[in-house]
């Protein structure tokens, strides 16, 4: 191989079991890091940003071991990243890829911006939300207080910018 393309490729150690998170919308791998709290777990992560993508532009990817991800837990990397693609990987090789897809509601996973909503004031009333997308507009609406949000502002009010 010439050096010439050498140079436009990182080589990154590859993960023998886990998950690898792919075409993540730039700027969201550091809110499913944040979200799924990987830094305070003992795990190999490699992640990296804002990287070249033929189809996206750029994009952010996310590699960790020794974790398979729920479809719970995959529904909310979609809310993240809707774009984002799963690769879960075993003894090096890729055993299941696919793509994800919003879900049409979350439960437990994100607190309500309407501070007179219920689910802030009860320990037993988690938040659940209805998901709905217009083109690239994505809503979710409080099933409680019944507020539509745009995902932009439940994000950050749950300490994830978008």
């Amino acid at each position: 191989m010439s050096d010439s393309l050498n140079k436009d490729k990182l080589l990154v150690e590859a993960i023998a079991n886990g998950t690898v998170i792919d075409h993540i919308a730039p700027g969201q791998a550091i809110n499913i890091i944040r979200m799924f709290k990987f830094l305070s777990k003992n795990n190999q992560l490699t992640v990296g940003f804002n990287l070249r993508s033929g189809d996206l532009g750029k994009k952010d990817i996310i590699k960790i071991s020794e974790v398979v991800f729920s479809p719970a837990q995959t529904e909310q990397i979609a809310v993240l990243a809707p774009n984002a693609t799963i690769n879960q990987i075993k003894d090096f090789k890729v055993v299941d890829k696919y793509k994800l897809r919003l879900p049409h509601e979350t439960t437990g996973v994100f607190k309500c911006p309407n501070s007179n909503c219920i689910t802030n004031d009860e320990e037993d009333a988690r938040a659940r939300f209805g998901i709905t997308t217009e083109g690239d507009k994505v809503q979710m609406k409080c099933r409680y207080c019944e507020r539509v949000f745009d995902r932009q502002v439940v994000l950050k009010y749950n300490g994830l910018e978008s």
